[in-house]
């Protein structure tokens, strides 16, 4: 069986990463109009990048028959401070019992900050939705659709950038900062190390890695429930 699956699977298809000059571009192109929705799109982005989430975690499905609250982050559950903002996750597909996470994002020093476009984001969905459960909202009070945003994402990236580059992006900058393994792992929710095909880095990266003290074999890691 193995030989066969040797012989016949198919070649592992992955996005490419955004690189931190594609960010910037897309910040500079989207975080300096007054459009809401641009707004709502960018902060999307820098969280889903900083976050370690899949667009899935981020949007609603287009199929309006896997569109469900039970998957969707809520605005009562938002705490913001100076240095940091944070909002529940209540369930992703590693979550098994849908205990849900809670995300955590810090101020970054460079640019573009996620804090403060998400803190400009949330004050005006709130001055538009004051009522309104959901965290993200559209103009026209819709919840954004893996559409939606993709569609903005090909108005400046070519296809090989797609909804899964900004978490391949961060795994990749967290593993070249010099984060160990386990933490990647349990900030990005895996449950196995599937996580290391996101590492767009040469192999020496993964050597690196590897020789921090922490093994990629001693179990899956991942963030306590909230």
């Amino acid at each position: 069986m193995k030989g066969f699956k040797r012989l016949r699977s198919k070649p592992v298809v992955c996005k490419r990463a955004l690189s931190k000059d594609e960010l910037q571009r897309a910040f500079a192109f989207f975080g300096s109009t007054p459009s809401y929705d641009d707004n709502l799109f960018i902060s999307i982005l820098l969280t889903g990048f900083h976050a370690l989430l899949r667009l899935g975690e981020l949007v609603w499905p287009d199929n309006t028959e896997l569109q469900t609250y039970r998957k969707l982050s809520m605005r009562a559950t938002i705490k913001v401070d100076a240095n940091m903002f944070e909002y529940l996750l209540p369930a992703h597909k590693a979550d098994l019992f849908f205990e849900g996470n809670c995300v955590i994002i810090k101020r970054s020093v460079n640019s573009p900050d996620p804090h403060t476009t998400f803190c400009t984001y949330l004050k005006r969905r709130n001055t538009l939705f004051p009522l309104r459960p959901e965290l993200w909202l559209r103009t026209c009070g819709t919840i954004p659709t893996r559409a939606w945003f993709m569609h903005r994402l090909r108005t400046i990236f070519p296809r090989d950038i797609a909804g899964h580059s900004m978490r391949a992006r961060g795994a990749t900058s967290l593993a070249a900062a010099g984060v160990l393994p386990a933490t990647i792992q349990a900030l990005g929710r895996w449950s196995s190390d599937a996580w290391l095909v996101y590492i767009h880095k040469h192999p020496a990266l993964l050597s690196a890695m590897l020789c921090d003290g922490c093994s990629l074999h001693d179990g899956p890691v991942t963030l306590a429930p909230t």
